[in-house]
């Protein structure tokens, strides 16, 4: 099972990065980039809305069984973890 999944999301100044999220050792990291020919760079503290992303995205894999409902649940423990939102 492929333990990477990505998405699109655009800042405030309506930059569009790509976001990956890979599952390591149980832990799920992000990255971001905002080109194809730009180097990955470590989000650090990733927001809820983030969180959130990753979470609808295995949810909906999940359905079409595209991902592990380990994955799911791995996710929902990683927005638990979240700082809220001010």
């Amino acid at each position: 099972m492929r333990s990477t999944q990505g998405w699109t999301e655009r800042d405030e100044d309506g930059v569009k990065w790509d976001i990956e999220a890979h599952k390591e050792r149980n832990v799920w990291k992000l990255k971001r980039r905002s080109h194809r020919r730009e180097p990955w760079e470590q989000i650090e503290n990733p927001s809820r809305a983030q969180r959130e992303a990753l979470l609808d995205l295995l949810k909906r894999k999940y359905q079409r069984r595209g991902c592990a409902w380990r994955d799911v649940e791995l996710a929902e423990h990683f927005l638990e973890e979240a700082p809220p939102e001010t």
